[in-house]
C-alpha cells in the first residue's frame, strides 16, 4: 500500500463529511424556530454568540426575549471593574428582557465600595427597563465595609431610582444589606409604593444595621403596612413589635402563612410581644407557621420570654454561641419547647457549645413528645447511650424522624467506637426506609 492509496481513501473520506455536512446543515436550515431557541437555552452565553453567527435566522433568535429572563451578576470582590463592565455590556443588549435578577457583592472591602457603588449605579440605569419578578441582592453589608457615607449614601439613592420603575416584584431578598434605618426605609417605602400589591415574599434578615430598634420607627411601621400580598417574610426580632403583628392581622388577613425571626446578639431583643397579639395574628392567618433562629444567645431567660404559647412555632434553631461559663439553664429552654410546641414542632436544630450541663433526658422527652417532627440536628455534649435510646424509639417507630443529624462532643475514643457501633446495628433499617440519618463526633481521632 503506497502514497496513491492512502491518497483515495483520504479523498473518499473527504467526500463522505461533505456530503454528511450537506445533509445535517439541510436538516438544521429546516430546524423550527422554537426547537432553535430551546437549543439555546442550554448554551453558555459565548456558545451562544457563536451560534448567533452561524447564520440570519439564528442571529435572530439570538434575540428572543426568553433565553434572557434571568441573570446573575457578581460584581463584588476584587474584579469589580471588569464584571462591572460585563455587567453592563448585557444590561445594555438584554437588560430589559430580565425577569429574574441576582447580584452578589461577595468580598466587600474599603478599597472597592466606591468603585462598586458607580458600577452599580451605572447597571441599575441601564436595567430599569427591566420587569423584574425577582430581585436578590444578598450580602451587601453597608454597615462594615463602606468607608465613604457618600458612596453608601449615592447606592441606596441608585436602588431607590430602579425601584422607582419596578411594579410587578413577587420576591424580594436583600438579606445581610445592613441598611441605617433611613436608608433602608426609603428602599422599603418605594419597594412598598410601587410593588406592594405584588410582593409575595421579603427576605429581610439583617435588612438592617444591627443594634438598631426599628420597631420603633413609626415610618418603619407605616411602610409595612403598604404590603398587601405577603406571603412569606423573614425578618430581625428588632424589626417586630406588638404593633407590628397587629398590623400584620390587620393589613394581611388569611394571606401571610410564614415568619421566619431571627433574633441575634446584638440586636435590641429585649421588649416583649404579648400572646394576645400572637392569638391575633393566628386567628386572622389560620395557616401561620413561625420559624424561630437564635444566633449567639444562649441564656434561658432571654429565649423563652419571647417564645409564647400562642405563637406557632414550626421550625426552632439555635446556636448559643461560646459563654462556657454561662449558666444557660439548657434543660429549662428544651423543656419550654417540647411542652409548649409539641403540637407544631417539625424541625428542630439545637447547637449547644456547653460542656457544664447535661441535656440528655430533656432531648429524649423532646423527640418522643413532638410527634410531627421530622429534622433534628443536635450538636451538643450527649451520651451514646441517648442516642441509642433514639434509634431504639425510631426502630420501634414510636417515633418518626426522617432527618437525624447528631455531632457528640467530647466523647472518648472508647465512646466513639461505641457510637460507631450504634451506627452501624442500625444500618439496614436507614437503608429500608431511606433516612437521613448522620453521627459524628469533634473528637479527632489520628488513623495513621
Amino acid at each position: 500500500m503506497g502514497f496513491c492509496w492512502w491518497l483515495q481513501q483520504a479523498s473518499k473520506f473527504c467526500t463522505a463529511i461533505i456530503g454528511f455536512k450537506e445533509m445535517e446543515q439541510s436538516k438544521w436550515a429546516h430546524l423550527p424556530d422554537i426547537v432553535i431557541i430551546e437549543i439555546y437555552k442550554y448554551l453558555k452565553d459565548e456558545e451562544k454568540v457563536n451560534a448567533a453567527l452561524t447564520c440570519q435566522n439564528w442571529g435572530w433568535l439570538y434575540y428572543t426575549p426568553c433565553l434572557w429572563r434571568t441573570r446573575h451578576f457578581d460584581v463584588g470582590g476584587y474584579r469589580v471593574h471588569y464584571n462591572g463592565l460585563k455587567a453592563c455590556q448585557f444590561a445594555t443588549v438584554h437588560g430589559r428582557h430580565v425577569q429574574n435578577l441576582s447580584l452578589s457583592c461577595s468580598h466587600p472591602s474599603y478599597h472597592t465600595a466606591k468603585i462598586f457603588q458607580r458600577t452599580m449605579e451605572e447597571l441599575l440605569f441601564k436595567m430599569r427597563q427591566a420587569k423584574l419578578v425577582e430581585f436578590e441582592m444578598e450580602r451587601l453589608e453597608l454597615e462594615r465595609f463602606w468607608r465613604f457615607e457618600s458612596a453608601r449614601d449615592r447606592l441606596i439613592s441608585s436602588l431607590v431610582r430602579f425601584f422607582r420603575y419596578q411594579s410587578r416584584i413577587q420576591t424580594f431578598d436583600m438579606t445581610s444589606a445592613k441598611f441605617p434605618s433611613v436608608g433602608g426605609i426609603r428602599v422599603l417605602e418605594i419597594l412598598g409604593n410601587h410593588c406592594g400589591e405584588t410582593i409575595k415574599e421579603m427576605y429581610l434578615e439583617d435588612f438592617f444595621h444591627s443594634r438598631l430598634a426599628v420597631f420603633q420607627v413609626p415610618r418603619y411601621i407605616n411602610c409595612l403596612a403598604l404590603f398587601k400580598s405577603l406571603e412569606f417574610l423573614a425578618l430581625n426580632y428588632n424589626c417586630l413589635s406588638e404593633e407590628v403583628i397587629l398590623l400584620f392581622a390587620k393589613t394581611l388577613p388569611g394571606i401571610l402563612d410564614m415568619i421566619n425571626i431571627k433574633v441575634y446578639r446584638h440586636d435590641p431583643r429585649f421588649h416583649r410581644i404579648s400572646g394576645n397579639a400572637w392569638r391575633a395574628l393566628k386567628k386572622a392567618c389560620p395557616k401561620l407557621i413561625v420559624t424561630f433562629w437564635f444566633e449567639n444567645v444562649g441564656l434561658m431567660n432571654e429565649i423563652v420570654p419571647l417564645l409564647s404559647k400562642e405563637i406557632p412555632v414550626r421550625d426552632f434553631h439555635i446556636w448559643t454561641g461560646y459563654d462556657d461559663d454561662a449558666d444557660w439553664r439548657l434543660n429549662d429552654t428544651i423543656r419550654h419547647l417540647h411542652q409548649t410546641y409539641k403540637d407544631y414542632l417539625e424541625s428542630v436544630s439545637l447547637e449547644l457549645d456547653n460542656t457544664h450541663e447535661m441535656v440528655d433526658e430533656e432531648i429524649l422527652l423532646l423527640v418522643k413528645t413532638c410527634k410531627h417532627l421530622r429534622e433534628f440536628t443536635l450538636n451538643a455534649v450527649i451520651q451514646v447511650s441517648t442516642i441509642q435510646k433514639i434509634m431504639e424509639l425510631q426502630q420501634e417507630r414510636k417515633i418518626d424522624l426522617k432527618t437525624l443529624r447528631v455531632t457528640a462532643c467530647a466523647l472518648t475514643e472508647q465512646e466513639w467506637s461505641q457510637l460507631s457501633e450504634v451506627k452501624e446495628n442500625y444500618s439496614t433499617m436507614i437503608e429500608e426506609r431511606g433516612l437521613d440519618f448522620r453521627f459524628t463526633t469533634d473528637l479527632i481521632i489520628d488513623i495513621s
